[in-house]
């Protein structure tokens, strides 16, 4: 067979085709290692990350590997007894929003914040705590919050602003001088089910009306000592003079704003009664208030202040 030579135009064309086509061969193998490099890459982090979830050193064993900061009022086990963990727990598997929103639901604390250090394995918590403003009694009892946190037993508990509680025992010593002077009796209520015997729970309409109160008497000085909530059908409040009889209450309604603000009044009622004969003050229709005297047939209309 003859051999036929091309000329130079073609084989100049022929030759840039031969060098566009390994141009692209070696492009392609360069493409193919470096998707083999970011698959060996992405192996190794992931199988670093099993690694490091798994590993054993980073581990929370005992309550010693928690750091409790900013309480200034509540004792540091107290807040410890409350986190809703299990040891060991996984530093890396913790999920704080569920530990803020266990304590926070559950104690008297205004904010939580939680960080992780690894070196050394330590859960940070850091508090700001509300004070407490009132004293509600029980019988040994427990207390379950709304997450199912149980904190007692105890007959005494410390109330804050909001009607979150803590054991008397739960504060250091330098909190409780001086003592709260507003006494809650009937603040707690039974749980159904409960998971030991005397489990109480904090009532949230109770809560509601604590609130409310509390935040008027921010705003002005009323003549109240303490609330009790016993009976069911009717709420009193304790003043220095005598007992005051709310009847069933519905908080944030206009008739309770009414109440508490006829509660100031009461301040006057000594210019004309003698206190020694009041035996207690009927508010429950604010428009018309009465008073009960003593050696007293019935009840008589509370005089009104010009």
């Amino acid at each position: 067979m003859a051999m036929v030579n091309l000329p130079p135009q073609e084989t100049t064309t022929y030759d840039a085709i031969r060098e566009r086509r390994r141009q692209l061969q070696s492009k392609r193998r360069w493409r193919q290692l470096a998707g083999l490099w970011r698959t060996s890459v992405l192996l190794a982090l992931t199988g670093g990350l099993v690694w490091g979830l798994t590993l054993p050193d980073w581990m929370i064993r005992r309550p010693e590997q928690v750091v409790i900061r900013g309480n200034q009022l509540l004792k540091t086990e107290a807040l410890q007894a409350q986190l809703p963990l299990e040891y060991p727990e996984s530093l890396l598997r913790l999920r704080p929003q569920e530990i803020i929103h266990a304590l926070e639901t559950t104690l008297p604390l205004q904010r939580v914040t939680i960080a992780r250090q690894l070196f050394p394995p330590t859960l940070i918590v850091e508090v700001q705590e509300r004070k407490p403003v009132a004293v509600a009694t029980c019988n040994q009892c427990w207390v379950m919050s709304a997450t199912g946190q149980l904190q007692g037993p105890a007959s005494r508990w410390l109330v804050d602003g909001l009607g979150f509680v803590a054991p008397l025992g739960s504060y250091q010593a330098s909190a409780l001088k001086p003592m709260p002077p507003l006494q809650l009796q009937g603040y707690f209520v039974p749980v159904k089910d409960p998971p030991r015997p005397q489990t109480l729970a904090v009532d949230g309409d109770r809560q509601q009306q604590w609130q409310q109160i509390h935040q008027i008497l921010q705003q002005q000085d009323l003549p109240i000592t303490g609330l009790d909530w016993r009976n069911e059908q009717n709420l009193i409040v304790q003043t220095p003079l005598a007992p005051v009889h709310l009847g069933v209450v519905q908080w944030n309604s206009p008739t309770f704003r009414k109440q508490l603000s006829a509660l100031a009044s009461l301040k006057q009622l000594p210019q004309y009664l003698d206190p020694q004969q009041i035996v207690f003050v009927d508010l429950v229709n604010p428009d018309e208030p009465l008073v009960q005297l003593r050696q007293q047939p019935s009840q008589q209309p509370l005089p009104r202040s010009n």
